[in-house]
């Protein structure tokens, strides 16, 4: 008997159309049969903002296609593609869809999108939960009978990793977001996000590492071509092989999946995987950047009392400042206020540097630097 997770991970050099459909339906054919396809299916796409695909912020629409033509063609009626971007992209609906390119392809095939906030939020509580003992979750994905993920290899500047798990943080609404992220603990954040997971689990993943994003992600890395598509029925393997094509040697020793590791079903070392269609050898992007991260480098036991001496801190780049407040309305412990102007002044003794004001900058004006201690480490 072999390894209990399968993970499949398929060549694919562009997002011409061919070449994906291609990749994607031999993604699938690997990994396995898909889940029961009962009405509706979700497609959860990571739609952070309203993005073009090529600066990779986003799951590419091609991706999305090629999907949700092979639900389709396996007999699936109705096909929604969907997200819960941050909030303050909300009331953009239209823009949202448009500018990533899923409002183009949802004309040229019978699936439809929308906002997973549309029907709402229940408060529901997580199995076992490790930080959140309640929570607001998408009402659309509770019903759903089926969910897929698909998520955009990319850094983060706070979890070092965006995958299959992270990907599911947008199916909160805001308050829940803000409590995620609102504390100083080094693993508040990375339980709070298994507990969001843990809701309501997809039934299937898929990841989008034709292009990844490298550096200071999730919005403003850089994108980088890594040339790869990969299948999973579990979350936690598939972050695993993602967590190797980026150049981490041991994937556990990421905060969010060790974390992960011990919570939910998924591979505890490299052995519980059965890797199809590449060999582990292949999978590393050479020189790929991962976003900066010190805390790796400290002694486990004193990772939480260090945290806040090596972790990212935000600050303003005021030339690129448009003064649009949005970092005011985005930071979970309202560290943020407004100067004379309009410009933007941070609280340091309130910040928690959850770094939500880098990541919802729409200029990039809210940027981050490294302490002294961090560089050294690093």
């Amino acid at each position: 008997m072999g390894p209990p997770f399968v993970v499949s991970c398929v060549p694919c050099s562009s997002y011409d159309r061919e070449v994906v459909e291609t990749a994607v339906r031999e993604a699938l054919r690997l990994c396995g049969s898909f889940p029961p396809l009962v009405a509706p299916v979700i497609v959860k796409a990571n739609l952070l903002s309203p993005s073009d695909p090529s600066r990779a912020v986003t799951t590419h629409p091609e991706i999305l296609r090629a999907l949700s033509m092979e639900l389709i063609l396996a007999g699936c009626p109705d096909v929604m593609i969907g997200d819960n971007p941050g909030y303050i992209f909300r009331h953009q609906e239209a823009e949202l869809f448009r500018k990533t390119g899923v409002e183009e392809i949802c004309r040229e095939i019978p699936a439809r999108f929308g906002l997973l906030s549309r029907g709402g939020f229940a408060e529901v509580s997580p199995p076992n939960p490790g930080k959140l003992e309640t929570l607001r979750f998408s009402a659309e994905l509770l019903k759903a009978s089926c969910v897929i993920g698909v998520s955009k290899l990319k850094t983060h500047v706070e979890t070092e990793i965006t995958g299959a798990i992270k990907n599911m943080f947008g199916a909160a609404d805001t308050d829940t977001r803000k409590r995620a992220r609102g504390a100083r603990s080094r693993n508040f954040l990375p339980e709070a996000i298994v507990d969001i997971f843990s809701v309501r689990v997809p039934d299937m993943f898929v990841l989008d590492a034709v292009e990844g994003m490298e550096g200071y992600g999730p919005s403003h890395g850089r994108a980088r071509r890594v040339g790869w598509v990969a299948a999973s029925l579990n979350g936690l393997a598939l972050d695993f092989v993602q967590a190797v094509i980026m150049g981490f040697s041991d994937p556990l020793s990421i905060p969010l999946l060790s974390v992960a590791s011990g919570r939910i079903d998924g591979p505890q070392k490299r052995d519980d995987i059965e890797l199809r269609g590449a060999r582990w050898e292949e999978l590393p992007c050479r020189g790929f950047k991962r976003a900066p991260s010190a805390v790796r480098m400290i002694p486990s036991f004193l990772r939480g009392a260090a945290h806040q001496l090596v972790s990212l801190k935000p600050v303003l780049e005021s030339g690129a400042c448009i003064r649009c407040g949005i970092c005011m309305k985005v930071c979970p412990v309202e560290a943020i206020e407004p100067l004379y102007g309009g410009w933007p002044r941070i609280d340091r003794k309130r910040c928690v540097q959850c770094l939500c004001c880098h990541e919802m900058c729409p200029t990039g004006a809210m940027g981050v630097r490294e302490s002294l201690l961090s560089r050294l480490l690093r």
